[in-house]
């Protein structure tokens, strides 16, 4: 087996203020979206994809969670910081060698963005 990609699905309240969000201040690309009006988009930036689903029916009991690895996490921080971005957690060095900090969307979902500080030797389970 080979496990290629994810693709998280967060729940959001407002789909298009949820959208403006992931575009103006995370500098996310729409790049799709479904439904009449739609009820589902997705957005990414580089290789990682995030959908996001409004539907009532489907309403989470909490906000998602998501946590992505990336480079030049200190430039993006100012960036978002410098767009209005409700910074949940700020820029800091954790204990297992990462440096990231963590957003929330306009529905509560927590988004943290790491950088890796010190190097480690992944091991399979």
């Amino acid at each position: 087996m080979n496990l290629l990609r994810v693709f998280p699905i967060l729940g959001v309240n407002d789909l298009p203020a949820s959208l403006a969000f992931y575009r103006d201040v995370l500098g996310f690309k729409i790049v799709w979206q479904w439904g009449t009006p739609p009820s589902r988009a997705g957005v990414a930036s580089g290789a990682v994809e995030l959908q996001l689903l409004s539907d009532p029916r489907l309403r989470p009991t909490s906000p998602g969670r998501v946590y992505i690895h990336m480079t030049g996490v200190e430039a993006y921080y100012r960036e978002v910081c410098s767009r209005g971005g409700d910074i949940y957690e700020p820029l800091v060095n954790r204990d297992w060698g990462m440096r990231d900090f963590r957003i929330l969307d306009p529905s509560g979902n927590q988004l943290g963005f790491a950088e890796q500080t010190l190097q480690r030797e992944l091991t399979a389970a």
